[in-house]
């Protein structure tokens, strides 16, 4: 009991510490999730080329190879287009946000002429106002945050940089990590700290390999839908709904909430066509792409995935919807083991 005591103290106080130090925490953490999310994504194929009598650190560096000219053709080929649709979206916003001013101005012109009674009155544009107020601070903290995009950028390619030589070490050396993690713990733990892994690994091998594929598709459709309808900007558009996909329930509306806002400066018509191409797509998703490689392979109830997204984006933003669902599948097997082998 006294064990069980201690364990629990020791487990609130190590999640309050973490809670407390959690931007150090991700600064140091931050190449580690990338080299992961790297190392789940080339292992399958180094696999094959392994399976092929070629050594791991050679698959392993013909991968990277690869994966090198094909970021670079991505630099040379689309990054220029993808720069210009984000110059000319920032370039426009001014005139974007002149025409969403004149309709609220019309809409608040039409409330003070109507018959209504002034109490209404009073309560709406004391909504209007905390609702204008709450958007001109978020403009206004996002203008701050762009000044210092370059060193953010800078830091991002540090990282990565850094991850792909730590996901290296992950691939070539795995039965090295496993093998030292099992050698800590007491025999009698060890097959269930196995048992426990393999079903973390499925869970993300699942979560990282199927939701960044799913996102590749939806965002190519969603980049083709909206050149079809002829909004601006379908590259950047696209990108935006691909990876707010990868929020379950809620990024499908987090992705298109930009491309509607683009589109209806240019008329209401053709933002109904922007709803319908991210409905449609939506739709053939939820028929045909997720059931085919993300749903049901992470053991968790609809409810339950909805409960991770708040949490997540309630503590940590958008970082926090993306990650939650992973982590509380991963929690709920290792509650579930620590159970079984109380019991």
């Amino acid at each position: 009991i006294v064990f069980y005591i201690i364990s629990v103290a020791a487990i609130v106080a190590l999640v309050l510490l973490l809670f407390r130090f959690r931007l150090e925490i991700k600064k140091i953490l931050t190449p580690f999730f990338i080299a992961l999310i790297i190392a789940y994504l080339f292992n399958p194929l180094v696999k094959k080329l392994t399976r092929k009598k070629i050594p791991r650190p050679a698959a392993i560096l013909i991968l990277y190879s690869l994966f090198s000219l094909a970021v670079i053709s991505i630099i040379v080929f689309i990054l220029p287009e993808l720069i210009n649709n984000t110059k000319e979206l920032m370039a426009t916003l001014p005139e974007i946000t002149a025409k969403y001013q004149g309709m609220f101005d019309k809409y608040v012109t039409m409330i003070q002429s109507s018959n209504w009674p002034l109490d209404v009155k009073e309560a709406i544009f004391k909504e209007i106002y905390n609702g204008t107020t709450m958007v001109q601070e978020y403009v206004a903290e996002t203008l701050k945050r762009s000044l210092s995009t370059f060193i953010e950028t800078l830091s991002v390619f540090l990282d990565i940089v850094l991850a792909m030589i730590i996901a290296y070490y992950f691939i070539k050396d795995a039965e090295f990590f496993k093998t030292s993690v099992l050698s800590l713990t007491p025999r009698r733990w060890r097959n269930g700290l196995i048992n426990t892994g393999r079903e973390i690994h499925l869970i993300l091998a699942n979560f990282i390999q199927g939701q960044l594929l799913a996102a590749l598709i939806i965002g190519t459709m969603e980049m083709i839908g909206l050149s079809l309808v002829k909004v601006k900007y379908p590259l950047i558009l696209g990108l935006i709904g691909g990876i707010a996909n990868i929020i379950p329930y809620f990024g499908p509306v987090i992705g298109a909430i930009p491309a509607v806002a683009v589109a209806i400066t240019d008329s209401p018509l053709k933002a109904i066509w922007v709803i319908l191409v991210f409905i449609v797509i939506q739709q053939i998703d939820n028929a045909f792409i997720s059931p085919k490689i993300i749903e049901g392979k992470l053991g968790l109830h609809p409810v339950s995935t909805i409960l991770a997204v708040l949490i997540g984006g309630e503590f940590f933003g958008i970082f926090g919807m993306l990650v939650s669902v992973p982590i509380m599948a991963m929690l709920k097997v290792i509650l579930k083991r620590s159970v079984e082998a109380i019991v």
